[in-house]
C-alpha cells in the first residue's frame, strides 16, 4: 500500500505545532518531525523550526517535493502537551500506529483543554503567594501577595479578548503589583517586607522558560533560535521591570501630593 505523503506531511507538521506551542525547544522539535519524515524512506526530508515559525520540505526524485510553511503565535508551558505528541511520534515511528491514527491522536491532543481558566487563574494566585513565602516573606504579606495575583489574573481576564502583546499585560500588571504592594507599605509600614512581596507577586510574569530554551537552543548550535528566545525573555523581564519602577514611582507621586 502507498504511503499517504501529504498526510505524513500534515502529521509532521501537527506535531512540530504542538510542540512548539507547549514550549518545547526548537532542537526537540526539529528532531522529532524529522524522525516521522524519514519513515517516508524518501530522499530529502528537511525541516526548519524558529521561535515564531515551522517549514519543512518531504522530497524525491521519483515525486514532487512537498513544501508546507506553519506561523506559530502565542506560545505557552504545557509539558503535558509536549510528551504526549512526542509519544505518539515514538509509536507512529516503531510501527505501533498507523499514519492515519497519527494524526487523529495529535488532534485531539491540540484540541484538549487541560485545565479551565478558572483553574489557571487559581494557580496563577496561588504561585504568587508560594513563592512570596519561598522568599522569606510571612502569612500577611503572602496574602497581598496573592491578592496582586488577582490583580495579573484581572489583566488577563481583560486582555483575552483584545489582543493585547506580552510586553504590555506585563508592563501593566507590573504597574498594579507596585502600586498595591505600595499602598499597604504606606497603610502598614514596617509589617510590610516589600522586597519578598514584589518579588513573589512578578514570579508567574517571569520568563521562565524562554530563558531555559534559549541557553538549551544555544548548547545545542542554533544560535538564531536561542538568540530570538533569549531577546523574547529580555523584552518580557523588562517590562516586568519597567512596570514596577513605574508603580513605584506612580504611587510615591501620589501619596507626596496628598501629603502636601
Amino acid at each position: 500500500m502507498a504511503m499517504n505523503y501529504k498526510l505524513l506531511v500534515d502529521t509532521a507538521m501537527l506535531t512540530g505545532e504542538i510542540m512548539l506551542l507547549g514550549g518545547a525547544e526548537t532542537y526537540r522539535v526539529e528532531d522529532t518531525m524529522c524522525r516521522i519524515l524519514k519513515i517516508s524512506g524518501l530522499e530529502k526530508t528537511e525541516t526548519f523550526v524558529t521561535p515564531t515559525g515551522i517549514f519543512l520540505t518531504l522530497g524525491d526524485s521519483n515525486i514532487d517535493s512537498i513544501t508546507v510553511v506553519k506561523r506559530v503565535d502565542n506560545r505557552i508551558t504545557n509539558i503535558s502537551h509536549i510528551y504526549e505528541a512526542n509519544n505518539v511520534s515514538r509509536k507512529l515511528c516503531d510501527g505501533k500506529i498507523t499514519l492515519e491514527e497519527a494524526y487523529e491522536s495529535l488532534k485531539n491532543i491540540k484540541n484538549k483543554k487541560q485545565y479551565s481558566s478558572t483553574v489557571n487563574y487559581l494557580c496563577t494566585m496561588i504561585a504568587a503567594l508560594s513563592f512570596t513565602i519561598l522568599l522569606g516573606g510571612d502569612w500577611l504579606n503572602s496574602i497581598i501577595a496573592g491578592l496582586n495575583g488577582g490583580l495579573i489574573v484581572l489583566i488577563l481576564i481583560i486582555s483575552k479578548n483584545l489582543r493585547v502583546n506580552t510586553f504590555i499585560k506585563n508592563l501593566v500588571s507590573s504597574i498594579l503589583i507596585a502600586f498595591n504592594s505600595m499602598f499597604f507599605l504606606h497603610n502598614l509600614g514596617l509589617a510590610i517586607q516589600l522586597d519578598a512581596l514584589i518579588g513573589g507577586s512578578v514570579m508567574p510574569l517571569l520568563p521562565g522558560v524562554a530563558i531555559t530554551n534559549a541557553i538549551r537552543d544555544t548548547l545545542q548550535g542554533d544560535y538564531m533560535s536561542g538568540g530570538a528566545r533569549a531577546i523574547e525573555a529580555f523584552v518580557s523581564a523588562t517590562s516586568t521591570a519597567a512596570g514596577i519602577g513605574i508603580g513605584i514611582a506612580f504611587y510615591s507621586f501620589i501619596a507626596g501630593g496628598i501629603a502636601v
